[in-house]
C-alpha cells in the first residue's frame, strides 16, 4: 500500500486507522488544494505527489516558501486549533496524496499520542524550513536557489524527470523567466539538466548538488534533527 514518510513511523494500529479513515486522492497539477485564511477543511498526507505553500504580498503574484511531498503533511497546524490555513498550496507535482477530513484527524490525534507527537516534530521542522527559505531568498542567487529547487522536487517526485515548466519555476522563485531561463541553460550546457516542452530531466545529480547553494543540505538536516 502507497504510503507517506510520516504515516511510515506510526504504529500499524494507526496507520491502518488512517488509511481506514482517509481517501487516496489524485493531486492534480497546478490544482489549488487551499486558500490562506479559508477554514482547513482536509488534512493531506502527499505519497507521490507535491505540494507548494505560497504566499501573496499585496498585488505581486504567490511566491512559493516551501515544498511538501511525502516525508510531510499539509493543514499540520489544525492541531494546534488553528482553524483556517496559514498558507495556500497548489499541486506542484501530480501524483496521490491521502487525505482526511479536519475531525477524522482530530479525532485519531486525540486518542494517539504517536501521531500527535509526530505532528508537533513535523510542524518544528516546518517553522525551521520556511525560515531558512526567508534567509535563502534574500542571500542566494537565482543559479543555486535553481539547483536547491530542482533537487526538491526530484525528492517528492521520486523521479529524475518531472513535469515543470520555466514559467512556473519563475513565478515560485519569485524572479523574472529570463533568469530562470539562463541558469537552466548553463546547467543544459554543462550537462546537468535537460529539459523539453515543459518536462525537466536531471542527468547528474551530484553535479547539480554542487551547484546548489547550502540550503538544500540545511532543509535535509533540520528534517533528520526533528524526525529523523
Amino acid at each position: 500500500m502507497n504510503k507517506n514518510s510520516l504515516i511510515e513511523l506510526l504504529p500499524k494500529q494507526i496507520q491502518e486507522l488512517i488509511f481506514y479513515k482517509g481517501e487516496l486522492i489524485d493531486l492534480t497539477l497546478s490544482k489549488i488544494i487551499c486558500v490562506v485564511d479559508e477554514p482547513i477543511e482536509y488534512i493531506h498526507f502527499p505519497v507521490d505527489g507535491f505540494i507548494s505553500l505560497v504566499q501573496s504580498l499585496d498585488q505581486h503574484p504567490p511566491l512559493e516558501i516551501g515544498m511538501i511531498g511525502r516525508e510531510g503533511v499539509l493543514g499540520a497546524e489544525i492541531a494546534l486549533d488553528i482553524q483556517n490555513n496559514l498558507f495556500g498550496a497548489l499541486v506542484q507535482g501530480s501524483g496521490n496524496s491521502w487525505r482526511l477530513e479536519k475531525n477524522d484527524f482530530l479525532e485519531i490525534i486525540k486518542t494517539h499520542i504517536e501521531l500527535k507527537n509526530i505532528i508537533l516534530s513535523y510542524m518544528a521542522v516546518r517553522i525551521k524550513q520556511l525560515s531558512l527559505s526567508a534567509a535563502c531568498e534574500h542571500f542566494h542567487e537565482i543559479g543555486p536557489r535553481l539547483a536547491k529547487w530542482l533537487l526538491m522536487s526530484e525528492d517528492r517526485a521520486q523521479s529524475t524527470t518531472f513535469l515543470m515548466t520555466h514559467e512556473f519555476i519563475s513565478l515560485m522563485l519569485g524572479v523574472r523567466r529570463v533568469g530562470i531561463t539562463t541558469a537552466a541553460a548553463e546547467f543544459r550546457r554543462n550537462g546537468l539538466i535537460e529539459y523539453r516542452r515543459g518536462e525537466m530531466q536531471i542527468l547528474n545529480r551530484p553535479a547539480l548538488m554542487a551547484a546548489s547553494c547550502s540550503c538544500y543540505l540545511q532543509n535535509r538536516k533540520i528534517y533528520s534533527t526533528f524526525i529523523g
